[in-house]
Parts: C-alpha cells; sequence; structure tokens
C-alpha cells in the first residue's frame, strides 16, 4: 500500500509510513506544500477501501480523531444554467451536509450538456466521485450487498423502489489524468 500511494502522489518530498496501531497510520510529508495538496484531494482508496486521512493536530489523543468521517466530492447534474455559480454551489452543499470546500467552475472548459426535461421539474442529479465499496442495500460504506448483514425482510420489496445504487457513482477518471490539474477553482468553505 505505501509503495502504492507514494507513486500516486508525486510529492516533492519523501514521504513515510509509520504504523500507529490497528488500522491507524501516520503519515509525515516532508513538506507542507505536499501534505495540503494530498489531504486536498481526499478521499484515497486502495484495492476499494477508503483510506481516511485526518490532518494532525499537536496533543490531540489518537480515540479522539474522527476517522469515520471522510471528505467526498459531489458532482450536480442537470442544474439550470442560470443557476451555475458559486451561491448555489454553497447552497446545495450545505443543505446536504458539511461543506468543506466547492470547485463551482465548469471542469470541461465551457461544455454544458443540455438534456430535455419534457417540462418536468428540473431535478439536480447527484454523484460521488472515488466511492468506495459500498452498499446498495443499507447505504453503509465499506461493504457490498454480497458480504451486507441486514436483515433482509423482501427481496421484492428493496428491488422495487432502491435508494442507492450504481448511479450514485460519478464517472471514474483515467489514472494518467493529472488528478492535480482536474480542480480548477477550489475554494476552502470550512
Amino acid at each position: 500500500m505505501y509503495r502504492v500511494f507514494k507513486s500516486l502522489w508525486f510529492t516533492k518530498e519523501e514521504v513515510d509510513f509509520v504504523a500507529l496501531r490497528e488500522g491507524a497510520i501516520i503519515v509525515k510529508f516532508g513538506c507542507l506544500e505536499d501534505r495540503s495538496r494530498i489531504l486536498n484531494l481526499t478521499p484515497w482508496l486502495f484495492d476499494r477501501c477508503l483510506f481516511s486521512m485526518v490532518p494532525f493536530e499537536n496533543g490531540k489523543a489518537i480515540d479522539t480523531y474522527e476517522f469515520w468521517k471522510a471528505p467526498f466530492w459531489l458532482r450536480v447534474y442537470n442544474i439550470p444554467i442560470e443557476l451555475m455559480d458559486r451561491q448555489t454551489a454553497l447552497d446545495i452543499g450545505n443543505a446536504i451536509g458539511e461543506l468543506a470546500a466547492i470547485d463551482w467552475k465548469d471542469r470541461n472548459g465551457g461544455v454544458v450538456e443540455l438534456v430535455d426535461t419534457d417540462e418536468t421539474e428540473t431535478i439536480g442529479v447527484f454523484k460521488y466521485e472515488r466511492l468506495p465499496d459500498f452498499c446498495y442495500e443499507c447505504g453503509k460504506i465499506g461493504h457490498t450487498v454480497k458480504s451486507c448483514t441486514i436483515n433482509k425482510e423482501s427481496e421484492v420489496m428493496s428491488g422495487l423502489n432502491p435508494q442507492f445504487g450504481s448511479w450514485l457513482r460519478a464517472p471514474i477518471v483515467s489514472p494518467n489524468q493529472d488528478r492535480s490539474m482536474r480542480r480548477n477553482g477550489v475554494e476552502l468553505v470550512k
């Protein structure tokens, strides 16, 4: 795992991994710039499992870190053109959870796909970037439907109106594309 992350991160300085205890690793960056960049590009996945990263705070006990919380980039589709602005990004982000950052500038060079809605109400579609193993049955990260332990009262009922599905995943960016170039207007709001 360490070699994989080192090869993906392209840091200017050396990166060291120190096993702290079961399930907790300290990542020591050689420079603050590398650390900030890597933390801003979360979430990081290894073998489709979430590698949760939180910044170190001097004097804070390891048990008080919230490793169960992880930031995810959320793409919103089908927003009317006149509402594609910073304020809409802030409003949507604040409405769905704890907002950490926005990137409201168009990443596709100004190309906007128009969808014929047949005069129905426009609804934004949400898709998560780099979503790890995710159960479409119970909605939890960390396992898939095959290994879900939730009691399924009725297989027929669960399939009628599924709340979770593959539509929650944003298209995967090619590993050859430079991830640092994808975010062209990130604004930290936290």
